[in-house]
């Protein structure tokens, strides 16, 4: 059975990649893509399941990034020696109205809200790992943002 600090590790691996700048969706950062499909829905809240390859709320257009997640998954989990198969739940919960934090000089319109990830790895419903990240964005914004060139 996998242990709690295996699932932390795989945990952090994903929240670390997930809420990189290189995280991007069509060369735009993902999370502030998914900022914008919350206020589109009108929620605060975007929950990614990567066993399920599904988001909610529900939209195509982040199926890549379900795939990409989704196979980080399956490698941190192989070297971690873990089947995939043991792993019960891996969620990437994304809260863009979290209680607020002190910020010294915190600019707002340049820095946007801020926003937490945790991440869930669970196996057999018995073993947990879980890791947090909090960070500021705005929602997506094609004039204002300059499309990432990388291949």
């Amino acid at each position: 059975m996998p242990q709690g600090a295996q699932l932390t590790n795989i945990a952090i691996g994903l929240c670390g990649s997930f809420t990189s700048r290189n995280n991007d969706l069509d060369g735009y950062w993902s999370i502030g893509k998914l900022r914008s499909l919350a206020d589109r829905h009108g929620r605060t809240a975007v929950v990614l399941d990567l066993l399920t390859s599904s988001i909610h709320p529900s939209s195509s257009e982040f199926a890549t990034v379900l795939a990409r997640y989704r196979h980080l998954l399956a490698k941190l989990a192989g070297l971690s020696r873990i089947r995939l198969e043991d792993i019960t739940v891996a969620h990437i919960a994304l809260d863009f109205a979290p209680a607020p934090w002190p910020r010294i000089s915190y600019y707002k319109p340049q820095w946007g809200d801020q926003f937490t990830v945790a991440v869930t790895i669970n196996a057999d419903g018995r073993a947990a790992g879980i890791a947090h990240h909090g960070g500021y964005c705005r929602a997506h914004d094609p004039v204002r943002e300059c499309r990432s060139a990388r291949p």
